[in-house]
Parts: C-alpha cells; sequence; structure tokens
C-alpha cells in the first residue's frame, strides 16, 4: 500500500463514531504519516482536514477536546515550512467552509480550535527566527484566507474571531524587532480600507489599533510621573508600538487614496486622529522611547510545546511577562510553592484562631479548589491567587466566623453607648436560627429612653398579632405613618403622628375623596339632593296615575 493510499484509509477512519478509532487514527497521521510526506496536494490536504474538521466535532467532553485540540495545533511548528503553511492555510479554508454548520453547542471548542491554530502560528514564526520573508508569506496567507478571502464562503465568524484574539495571542511572542512589526500590523491597515464588511472593520479597530492608542496614551501618563514600571509590561511593549509605528501618517495615505472604500474613510480618519495625537504628545514631552534590541538568535533547537493548561497560565495578566516557553517541571516546582504557602498561612490563621475545626475545613476546602476542574483556557476559576501566593476561600464556615466576631464587638461597643444601632435588628445565623432581639438598656437615671412613647404605641398596635416575652423569635413593627388614610371629615391624628405637611397623599387617600396637597381639615361633604329631578318625577307619575284612572272609567 503506498502513501496516498494510506492516507485515504486514515481519512476515512478519522470521522469514525467510536473513540478509540479516532484516537489510533490521528496519532498515527501527525506522528507517522504526515511528517514523512514531502509535498501534499491541496486536494488530499482538504480531504485530510474535512476528516480532521468531524474528528473534533465527534470530540464531547472537555478534557478529549482540549487534549485534540493540542495535537492537532502543535503539529505545525513541527512540520517543514512549506508543508506547515499548506496545513494552515487549507486548516483556514475549511473552518471558513464549515462555519455555518456549526450549532452553538460545539461552537465554544472550535472558537479554541482557531485561537490555539493562531498561537501555534506564531510559535512557528518565532522557531524561524521571525525570518522577514518567511513572515511575510504567512501574514498574507493568513489575511488572504480570512480576511481578503474571495471564495464567497459564509464564513465571517472565523475572520471576526481572529481580529478579536489576534493582539492577545502575538503578546507572548513580543517584542520583536521593527521591521517584523511592521510585516505584521501592515495588513490590518490595508485590509480596513479594502473591505466592504462594516463589522470586521469595527472588530480590527476595537481588537487591535483602539486597544494600542489607550496603552500609547498610559505610557505617555507613566513616564511623565516618573513612575517605575517592568519592561516587559504590557502597557510599555504594546504602548511602544503605538507611539513608534507611525501609524498616524499611514492611516491618512489610506483614508485620503481613491482606491480605500468610501465607507471606512471616516473610521481611517478617526483613528489617524487618535495616533496623531498620541506622537504631538510624545514630540512636545521630550520623552525617549526606543522598540529594544531583541536578540533572536538562539540556534536550530525548536522550542519546547507546552500543554494547554500550562500554556494558558502564562495569559494571564500577572504573567505576561514570562516567556512563551516554559519548562513544565519548572512551572509545576512554582505552583507546589504556592501552594504550599497557602497552606501555611491558614495553618497560622488557625493557630491565632485557636479553632482546630476550623483550620482542617479551611484546609479541606483549599485541597477541593485546587482540584477543581479547570476551564478552557486553562484557569482555575475557584481561588482567587494573590501576589504574595497567598490563597483566601470564603466559605460558609469563615463568613459565620466573620459574623460572629461583628457580633461580639458591636456587642461590647453598644454596652457603653444608649445609641440605637444597626445591631438592634434580629440577625439571621447560617444554619437559619434566628437569634434574639437585644434588649434596650435603660439609661442611668432608671428611666426608658426618649422614644419609649413610639416604641410602645408600636407595640400596643401589634400586640394583637405578635407574642410579647422573651422567648418570641422575631417581632414586627408597625409603621403608621406609611398606611394611614385620612378622612376629610375625621380630626387630625396627633402631632407624634401626623405627616409633613408638604407630602401629598397618594394611593386609596386619592380615591377617597382628598385632594392632592397638604392635608387640611375639611368640612363634611353633604350630599345635594336635585329638587328639580324629584319634581319632575312627581309630576311624571302623576301623569301617569291620571291616564291609568281615565282608562278605567271608560
Amino acid at each position: 500500500m503506498d502513501g496516498a493510499e494510506a492516507g485515504q484509509s486514515l481519512i476515512k477512519r478519522l470521522a469514525s463514531c467510536d473513540k478509540p478509532t479516532r484516537d489510533r487514527t490521528v496519532r498515527t497521521l501527525l506522528q507517522t504519516w504526515l511528517p514523512s510526506q514531502p509535498q501534499v496536494s491541496e486536494e488530499d490536504m482538504k480531504r485530510l482536514w474535512k476528516g480532521l474538521f468531524y474528528c473534533v466535532w465527534h470530540a464531547d467532553k472537555l478534557p478529549a477536546q482540549t487534549e485534540l485540540i493540542e495535537k492537532l495545533s502543535s503539529t505545525l511548528p513541527s512540520l517543514d515550512p512549506p508543508l506547515s503553511l499548506e496545513y494552515f492555510s487549507v486548516f483556514l479554508i475549511t473552518m471558513r467552509r464549515e462555519w455555518t454548520g456549526i450549532d452553538r453547542l460545539r461552537l465554544d471548542k472550535f472558537y479554541l480550535l482557531i485561537r490555539r491554530f493562531l498561537h501555534c502560528f506564531f510559535l512557528m514564526l518565532k522557531k524561524w527566527l521571525w525570518d522577514l520573508d518567511f513572515v511575510r508569506s504567512s501574514i498574507g496567507i493568513l489575511v488572504d484566507r480570512t480576511f481578503l478571502a474571495d471564495d464567497n464562503l459564509l464564513g465571517n465568524g472565523v475572520n471576526y474571531h481572529i481580529a478579536s484574539v489576534f493582539l492577545e495571542e502575538i503578546r507572548p511572542f513580543l517584542p520583536v524587532r521593527k521591521e517584523v512589526l511592521e510585516v505584521v500590523f501592515e495588513p490590518f491597515v490595508s485590509v480596513m480600507g479594502k473591505v466592504t464588511d462594516k463589522v470586521l472593520v469595527a472588530k480590527i479597530k476595537n481588537n487591535v489599533f483602539d486597544l494600542l492608542t489607550k496603552m500609547g496614551g498610559r505610557l505617555l501618563e507613566v513616564k511623565k510621573s516618573e513612575t517605575e514600571i517592568d519592561s516587559s509590561d504590557d502597557v510599555v511593549v504594546l504602548g511602544t508600538i503605538a507611539l513608534l509605528m507611525g501609524f498616524s501618517s499611514k492611516f491618512y495615505e489610506l483614508g485620503s487614496s481613491t482606491e480605500c472604500h468610501q465607507g471606512n474613510r471616516k473610521v481611517l480618519l478617526g483613528l489617524h486622529e487618535d495616533f496623531l495625537k498620541l506622537e504631538k504628545d510624545l514630540a512636545t514631552s521630550g520623552i525617549e522611547i526606543s522598540i529594544p534590541e531583541v536578540n533572536e538568535d538562539c540556534g536550530d533547537k525548536v522550542p519546547e510545546l507546552v500543554p494547554i493548561a500550562q500554556e494558558m497560565e502564562t495569559d494571564a495578566p500577572d504573567a505576561a511577562a514570562e516567556p512563551a516557553e516554559i519548562n513544565a517541571n519548572g512551572s509545576a516546582k512554582k505552583r507546589l510553592k504556592k501552594l504550599k504557602k497557602a497552606e501555611k498561612a491558614s495553618v497560622a490563621s488557625g493557630k491565632k484562631a485557636k479553632k482546630g475545626k476550623t483550620v482542617e475545613n479551611r484546609n479541606s476546602n483549599l485541597d477541593k479548589e485546587n482540584d477543581s476542574e479547570v476551564s478552557a483556557n486553562g484557569e482555575n476559576s475557584t481561588a482567587e491567587q494573590l501576589g504574595d501566593g497567598d490563597a483566601i476561600t470564603f466559605n460558609e464556615m469563615v463568613i459565620s466566623n466573620l459574623q460572629l466576631q461583628f457580633e461580639k464587638v458591636a456587642g461590647e461597643v453598644d454596652s457603653h453607648n444608649d445609641v440605637p444601632s444597626a445591631c438592634d435588628s434580629p440577625v439571621v445565623a447560617v444554619n437559619g436560627i434566628v437569634s434574639k432581639k437585644r434588649k434596650r438598656s435603660k439609661g442611668k437615671d432608671g428611666q426608658k429612653p426618649k422614644n419609649a412613647e413610639l416604641t410602645s404605641q408600636g407595640d400596643a398596635e401589634t400586640s394583637g398579632t405578635v407574642k410579647t416575652g422573651d422567648k418570641s423569635a422575631k417581632r414586627v413593627r408597625f409603621s403608621m405613618k406609611n398606611n394611614l388614610v385620612w378622612k376629610p371629615q375625621s380630626p387630625l391624628p396627633p402631632q407624634s403622628l401626623r405627616l409633613p405637611p408638604s407630602v401629598t397623599p397618594r394611593g386609596s387617600a386619592l380615591k377617597k375623596g382628598v385632594p392632592p396637597g397638604p392635608i387640611r381639615e375639611m368640612a363634611p361633604v353633604t350630599k345635594k339632593v336635585r329638587k328639580k329631578a324629584k319634581s319632575v318625577k312627581k309630576a311624571r307619575m302623576v301623569v301617569k296615575n291620571v291616564r291609568a284612572k281615565r282608562l278605567k272609567m271608560v
């Protein structure tokens, strides 16, 4: 069996419903067959990616999806340059062709597939030392197969997602030489003048150039305030690109050219004004900023790839300064050190509180959260890592302990003060038991406080429905000022319960005839008898009786 026949049999087994069959086929295809091929035609590569697409389609569980996606994407840097470019080009064609058939339940894993391929695409460029010719041809394939594709395929979602995550995926590989940056960002400028899709233009503007202008403004503020900042921070790396790449002149030339699409001129000239303002601020401030020279001579050694769970940890904002290639053993050691620090901190806090059970519960909760499920981005969403490596977990036990300490402190403070506070209201514990209400303390002379009359009135009104005594679990107060409805003929209530004169009656009071405005005493309304109407009725009755008598006589 020759290579072509072997490839056809492998492609047929990729779309199998049996997971072990698919796994064996993918392993044989990516490790043995594909690297051994000097060249694969475009038609054969399309058939291959058709099978790989449905192989990803059948992967249902998150661990199986991430493992398969990592295998497919990590193959890109390991192939020879012509074969790797063909592999990446047909991947983009396949995604655009099959995009309309993807349902919403499978959309997330294909978003992840595009993101991982874009990351490995930049990893491939770094492997070949950012050679200008190779970078130019690779970026040309990326743009021609997506943004400027004329294949009449309804795969605009692929274009939108690539424009949204492009700057995020290239960030771990920055800084690079200025010549490389010009080759990488120049197609995005030209695309905004050619395409007619306003959504794509907005995606590129918001996720690439607006973010660059934002970082450039922050960099100027930091330099003017003379605060120290790490050279590998996003503000320095991206802000330097925004200030020194001369985007203002490029957007002006494109926006004023006759080849520019008419609907995009306003956006391009607006970006020209934003970048021109940054460049003028840099010139007037006298601050010197330069793109750092990067030593990219790393020999012929192929960079080691890291699994997706560890790779995604380096994309976090706190770890943005770490390089893209991280040794798996080194990252595991760092994570173990963080966990040990968190356990020591929790044990120390438990000794201070002198509660052994609380310490055990915190340690068990910490172990559970460290073993919790990892999301698609590889980040643990159940624990918040602080800068010093300590982990703080808020569960029911911690909240109840904090609440008890707060009540204890509030009771000690209120024992010295007679002023009512928020602690007077009943507090509901975690287990659902309502704590008893704190009794009001008497003054120094043994008398009740000033608001004793209102309290006694409220208790008298609610005595018919609420039990009084020390064993009552809950006490309800009836607010008279929110429930009174006064009729005009009734006397006004006492001054202590009277509403302010500026308040307007509302609700049922208006229905009862109370006019809007301040409430005043009004004379009782008497019903006026319509004498004219009664006389007319009597006259009609007399006429009817006379007519009846005449008929009887006849």
